[in-house]
């Protein structure tokens, strides 16, 4: 080829028309950039003081016009802040980008090291002492926060939270109630031995006075310990009458 002008020719002419494809590739982007820059940015949902310190730090760094920016990269970007669980980013004509964030709403501490959203989600950030603390194996979320909902709903006629609940890596559940209350539900009929408590506890509690440990892993009834305080013994039984 080497000894063949025209060849040389040809390959000249491409390589010319290769650089100036890239130049003009270049000068049109950099066009672009100045001609359709951002002019606003928008950011909405940021609920949280740290999400909105973070929108300020990330915001002066958004590089690229109308055209040329990121939109994946700068989504992921938003998604990354803290509380933010998801982010919808988008254009509008001319100059406008649009960030709307949907935050975290927290449910509860998970295993003192994070927090769980009420979706079963966990997230990044640092409980407050009101919050319940939820202990159990990683890959429980989702299940722990549907039992969550279904616990409290069944607790509340009887003007009491959830405080605590611990998984055992067996899926022993236990739960510690405002007031101190603690509740053994064991590994199953979760639900349906929560529901016997909710019934039963305010007929023993009328009846022997405060009962801070119940242990509902019993098929009719519960067993719990009366308080010191009261004065009797501190072990009842509970039994369900039968027709």
């Amino acid at each position: 080829m080497w000894d063949n002008p025209d060849a040389l020719n040809r390959l000249s002419r491409l390589i010319l028309a290769a650089t100036l494809l890239i130049t003009l590739w270049t000068a049109g982007r950099a066009a672009l950039e100045s001609w359709f820059p951002f002019r606003e940015v928008t950011v909405q949902g940021a609920d949280h003081p740290e999400t909105r310190q973070a929108v300020q730090a990330l915001a002066p760094r958004l590089s690229g016009g109308f055209f040329s920016m990121d939109l994946e990269g700068v989504h992921a970007a938003f998604e990354a802040l803290p509380w933010v669980r998801r982010a919808e980013v988008r254009r509008l004509w001319p100059g406008r980008l649009v960030v709307n964030l949907e935050s975290h709403r927290a449910a509860a501490s998970w295993n003192d090291r994070a927090l769980l959203d009420v979706y079963g989600e966990v997230f990044d950030g640092a409980p407050w002492r009101t919050l319940p603390r939820f202990y159990a194996p990683d890959g429980m979320e989702r299940e722990v926060a549907r039992r969550y909902g279904e616990f409290a709903n069944l607790v509340a006629p009887l003007d009491l939270r959830i405080e605590q609940i611990v998984v055992s890596a067996r899926q022993s559940w236990r739960l510690r109630l405002s007031g101190g209350v603690s509740v053994e539900l064991g590994r199953e009929r979760l639900g349906e031995r929560l529901a016997r408590f909710a019934r039963f506890y305010p007929k023993a509690v009328a009846a022997v006075g405060p009962i801070p440990r119940v242990d509902m892993r019993y098929p009719n009834g519960f067993a719990g310990e009366a308080s010191p305080h009261s004065g009797l013994n501190p072990s009842v039984k509970v039994e369900e009458q039968r027709a």
